[in-house]
């Protein structure tokens, strides 16, 4: 079966943490069986773990911040580059997709949209995530365009909270890859860790919360934050006052992001809500701490509350610095707490898995033979 992936966001090489959860779901297909072809925003490479890319320029737009922030802070520039990228995509698709058999597109707009009006009423999975659903609810025309697309694809949302009216779809988030097998010993080592430390891992974006973060740091806990983003130089300078107690080391991969989930002592989502009302979907980061076995402490934004069970898994918070900093110094200061709730995280953690998550994601998308093989029927 030949499925075509529609995304804005993807690796552009290998280990590249950009658009993760879609290369995870693409692999879970290619797996299957199916032939899976990626259209997506550009620059990166034309090969990603053996399966073909086809990339559409997005230089300005996407990776670096995300769309919404290049948009806002673009002016007219931004909006007619970002037109000019939805036409070159819709075309791209309309070329590619007549071979294919079904399509998965994620984020609504530009990818959702193109790609139902390149394939007809082809099987098509379209997954909304959470600025495309922001974007999307700020006019009528963007409602109007979000529930013409539920009644002609299979839409997923990523986070119950980003369901619109009118616009039914189901609701599943995304899966993981294997983020295991780190070594805690090597990781200390490599990342110099002495104290008790909190991790923050993610793009250094504003509604990632690192900011909250700093203001809520309890003296008990050092930190690391690893990521790039735009944010990077003021966060680093807001950071100064905390000496080394806070290091940033950039973005981590492979055996290095295992070590690092490996030899922190917990994991720290801070997420917010934006002025303009944006937030996470389900951040992909939180499962995976579960998966490495870290306890998680994350505030209650977006998709979290879904996937964490305050007090069992993990620790939910408002998204406000004393409410964080109770909760981390609780963490810092009762090792029991930490390794009930690291326990619990492993088992919940296998449920995130391609393995699991990816026959509920694809639905009916896949031929029924396709399906029965997936799940062993």
């Amino acid at each position: 079966m030949r499925v075509g992936v529609v995304t804005t966001s993807y690796p552009r090489e290998e280990g590249d943490p950009a658009g993760a959860f879609v290369a995870g779901f693409a692999r879970w297909l290619a797996e299957t069986g199916c032939a899976v072809e990626i259209v997506a925003a550009g620059p990166g490479g034309a090969s990603i773990d053996g399966l073909s890319v086809s990339r559409v320029d997005g230089r300005g737009l996407f990776y670096r911040g995300g769309a919404p922030d290049a948009l806002v802070g673009g002016g007219v520039w931004a909006w007619g580059h970002a037109a000019r990228f939805q036409a070159a995509l819709a075309a791209r698709v309309a070329r590619r997709g007549a071979r294919w058999e079904a399509a998965v597109s994620h984020w609504v707009v530009p990818s959702g949209i193109a790609t139902a009006l390149a394939i007809g009423r082809r099987r098509h999975l379209a997954v909304a995530h959470s600025s495309d659903i922001a974007l999307l609810r700020r006019s009528m025309a963007g409602r109007t365009a979000l529930r013409w697309l539920a009644r002609r694809a299979d839409l997923v949302y990523s986070a119950a909270h980003l369901v619109v009216e009118g616009a039914p779809g189901r609701v599943v988030a995304m899966g993981i890859d294997d983020v295991t097998g780190g070594s805690r010993t090597r990781g200390r080592e490599r990342f110099l860790l002495r104290r008790n430390t909190a991790l923050f891992l993610g793009r250094l974006v504003a509604v990632k919360g690192v900011d909250l973060l700093l203001d809520a740091l309890p003296d008990e806990l050092d930190l690391i934050v690893a990521g790039a983003g735009p944010l990077a130089g003021a966060l680093r300078e807001r950071a100064r006052r905390f000496g080394p107690r806070v290091r940033f080391v950039g973005e981590v991969r492979g055996e290095e992001k295992r070590d690092l989930l490996a030899a922190a002592d917990l994991l720290v989502v801070p997420s917010r809500v934006l002025d303009d009302g944006r937030t996470e979907g389900t951040p992909t980061v939180i499962l995976e701490g579960l998966s490495a076995g870290l306890p998680v402490c994350a505030t209650r934004v977006g998709g979290a509350e879904t996937v964490l069970r305050d007090g069992e898994t993990g620790l939910l918070v408002d998204p406000e610095p004393r409410s964080l900093r109770t909760a981390l110094e609780r963490l810092a200061g009762d090792p029991a707490l930490r390794e009930r709730l690291a326990l619990a995280a492993r088992i919940e953690g296998e449920r995130h898995r391609w393995a699991v998550v990816g026959p509920r994601l694809a639905g009916d998308l896949l031929e029924p033979w396709v399906r029965t093989a997936v799940r062993g029927a």
